[in-house]
């Protein structure tokens, strides 16, 4: 054999791993693009859904809790939204087309102020008495606790509690400290703050994890109906991530199994999303810039407060104008 033709092979078999290595490489490149694609719609379609439901269940609490307890919060408009935004990152314009991207939402989910809203897939009957397999949203799950002696707690995103005493066989409703106080209730749990909140939050998580992960599961049911071949699970979600929603109306979501471009590559993505309120956002009002004006406390404007008030309606009949927290 001539010396070009050992040239020749010791570049051929020299090559084979550089090539393997390089598309190792791209492929590596290719799938983390992919990845962050895939992130950035999920979190611009989560965001967008999340303004829509703080602008819903902000015109509620402007008139107070008891308004909101009457009116909560409607979770239709932020999934719709959310199906909508997410349509438009990947493309996705026909009806029937956002339908089958729907089938790669196993979950849609809410934390509201005393409960859990699921948007799911169910199989029920229609009024002519045939099935029919489509999204519902389920009855709200409360966040409830059983205590050592038998008392019902369901808690809130706050201190607010509704609380059944069974020495009492009555049910009793308020803050938690209003219900310290009040002769009636022998809920001895309620005494300690810590406590009540440590319980609190527990409860909410189990109940976030143990209902996501029973209605992530039972999608599976029905993915062959819905023509969809991918076995859907909940996800690793790590523990802040989870104590994070139990303070705030919250938006839960999951896209799972959407093929990739790349072989053998199915995406899986979730995403918690705050509405960041306040349940208890004051309404300040004063001079700016020689103007009456009113804004919410938490928007963090430096302007010293000459009145407060709790719906901006009080404000407005003041001769106070709103000083929105977009001009901070």
């Amino acid at each position: 054999m001539k010396l070009a033709h050992y040239i020749i092979l010791f570049v051929i078999i020299y090559s084979f791993p550089l090539l393997f290595t390089e598309y190792r490489y791209q492929y590596a490149k290719q799938t983390m693009q992919e990845n962050h694609k895939h992130e950035v719609s999920m979190t611009t379609a989560t965001h967008d859904a999340i303004n829509i439901l703080r602008t819903n269940v902000k015109t509620e609490l402007e008139n107070g809790y008891e308004s909101y307890k009457i009116n909560p919060v409607n979770p239709q408009p932020a999934f719709e939204t959310f199906m909508k935004s997410l349509s438009l990152q990947y493309g996705v314009e026909l009806d029937y087309s956002m339908n089958r991207l729907a089938r790669y939402v196993p979950v849609f989910g809410i934390v509201d102020y005393d409960g859990l809203l699921l948007n799911v897939y169910k199989e029920y009957k229609d009024d002519r008495g045939d099935k029919v397999l489509d999204r519902v949203w389920l009855p709200k799950i409360p966040f409830s606790y059983l205590d050592n002696e038998g008392n019902i707690i369901n808690f809130t995103i706050d201190e607010e509690v509704e609380v059944y005493d069974v020495e009492l066989g009555e049910w009793f409703e308020g803050t938690r400290e209003e219900l310290i106080k009040d002769p009636e209730v022998t809920i001895s749990f309620l005494e300690d703050k810590e406590t009540f909140h440590n319980v609190r939050r527990t409860t909410i998580v189990n109940t976030l994890q143990e209902h996501l992960a029973y209605y992530i599961n039972e999608h599976n049911v029905y993915t062959k109906s819905l023509d969809v071949t991918y076995k859907f699970m909940l996800p690793y979600i790590p523990k802040e991530d989870w104590y994070n929603t139990v303070d705030d109306i919250s938006i839960l979501a999951f896209f799972q199994g959407y093929p990739s471009i790349l072989e053998n590559v199915f995406y899986q993505q979730y995403a918690f999303v705050g509405t960041r309120l306040q349940f208890n956002d004051r309404i300040l009002a004063g001079d700016v810039n020689g103007q009456k004006k009113f804004w919410f406390e938490s928007c963090g404007y430096p302007y010293t407060a000459k009145e407060i008030y709790s719906s901006k309606k009080d404000a407005a009949a003041k001769g106070y104008s709103e000083l929105s927290c977009l001009n901070n």
